[in-house]
């Protein structure tokens, strides 16, 4: 059979076009940057994977290429702390153009629509929390000096709440602008500081929904995406065990709560084990005392979980890959999470975590300590007596 030439021609181009489209191109141009060490870096969850490198000349002209098969996050970094999210497709040619000393406010973008937006999402972000800082520096100072008065504090704090309440709304209209963009990511996970969310109220589980079923059509083997996916529906899960509470009436006061990344990115709850007795457990990789306790705990562990019984272990360390490493090595099969923002962070607070390693022994649901800073031996036993029966 013969193939008609024009049939060739058509394959031929087709096979050159989707080569093509594996490639993405970032160039630009950083004044008054020479010598400065410019970075290309992909996102993935809870980790960085450097991709490539570049100290830039007296013209600061860079250029990167990178091949991909599909869009993913990425992170520019020049010098010690100017650092652009880019979100890249194959096929882009991203230019960006700044002045490193007015690094954010002269950026200019060319190339990609979901990196123009990310970066106006976050300018508009690092604005509001500027204005929020200020506010809360206005009202400490007041509230040291002779002139405190009820009123003025008053108003400080409606304006702080109007502030926020205004960039929630500006967040939502941002993603009702385009369902579709991968930048909404972005969007329902801003933080005004670590831990706080702008999107973290009931009514906000909406929008996980909307961006979710979305993104999970336009793009499906995205990592983000995936993670995003997952998340969502953690939560719909919660939110109905809490509906349900609700509607029957319950009295239970439940203990703080954790929402925190495990090694994968996908957020973990504490309350998501509610029916289990839990050791919250607190410990770094970097302590020897706190390695030598998960080692007997995993005796424990293995004794009495398909009983009931599950660890949800929280690392206090900065750095993630030594954390996940750790995890390997010592064969951590229980619920592990970290908190990178510690000491600075809520979990300090909620559950007044002033040394290491630490960890309470939790009702089953979740309404009451049992026992505090158990050894392995302690807890063996403890355990022995609440699963006789």
């Amino acid at each position: 059979m013969t193939i008609p030439r024009c049939l060739i021609a058509l394959f031929l181009l087709g096979f050159f076009s989707c080569s093509k489209q594996e490639k993405a191109v970032i160039v630009g141009k950083i004044k008054n940057a020479d010598g400065e060490i410019s970075y290309l870096e992909e996102l993935r969850i809870t980790t960085k994977r450097t991709i490539d490198s570049a100290i830039l000349g007296r013209n600061g002209d860079f250029r990167y290429r990178i091949s991909l098969s599909e869009p993913g996050y990425y992170l520019l970094t020049v010098g010690d702390n100017k650092t652009l999210t880019l979100i890249l497709s194959p096929g882009e040619k991203v230019r960006i153009n700044a002045e490193l000393l007015d690094f954010y406010n002269s950026k200019i973008i060319y190339g990609s629509d979901n990196t123009k937006r990310v970066n106006e999402l976050h300018d508009s972000l690092r604005s509001t929390i500027f204005l929020l800082n200020n506010l809360r520096k206005e009202y400490l100072e007041l509230e040291q000096s002779e002139d405190k008065t009820s009123k003025k504090q008053d108003s400080l704090s409606t304006l702080f709440v109007e502030i926020r309440n205004m960039y929630h709304k500006y967040s939502i209209q941002f993603i009702l602008e385009d369902f579709s963009s991968l930048a909404n990511i972005a969007a329902l996970y801003q933080e005004y500081a670590s831990g706080d969310y702008v999107f973290k109220s009931q009514y906000d589980i909406q929008f996980f929904k909307l961006v979710s079923d979305t993104l999970t059509k336009h793009y499906p083997k995205v990592r983000q995406v995936k993670v995003l996916n997952e998340n969502y529906h953690d939560m719909m899960t919660v939110y109905h065990k809490e509906r349900i509470l609700k509607l029957a009436g319950s009295e239970v006061k439940d203990l703080p709560d954790l929402l925190l990344p495990d090694p994968t990115g996908k957020i973990i709850s504490l309350s998501s084990l509610r029916g289990k007795t839990v050791l919250l457990a607190f410990w770094s990789v970097n302590q020897q005392e706190s390695i030598e306790n998960v080692i007997d705990l995993k005796k424990v562990y293995k004794k009495y979980h398909n009983k009931g019984f599950e660890i949800y272990q929280v690392s206090v360390d900065k750095s993630l890959p030594k954390w996940c490493r750790s995890i390997a090595f010592e064969g951590i099969t229980w619920v592990s999470v970290c908190d990178t923002a510690f000491p600075g962070s809520q979990t300090r607070s909620l559950f007044n975590v002033n040394a290491l390693p630490m960890n309470y022994l939790i009702n089953n649901d979740q309404t009451e300590i049992l026992a505090k800073n158990l050894s392995p031996a302690d807890l063996d036993q403890t355990l022995s007596t609440l699963f006789k029966y």
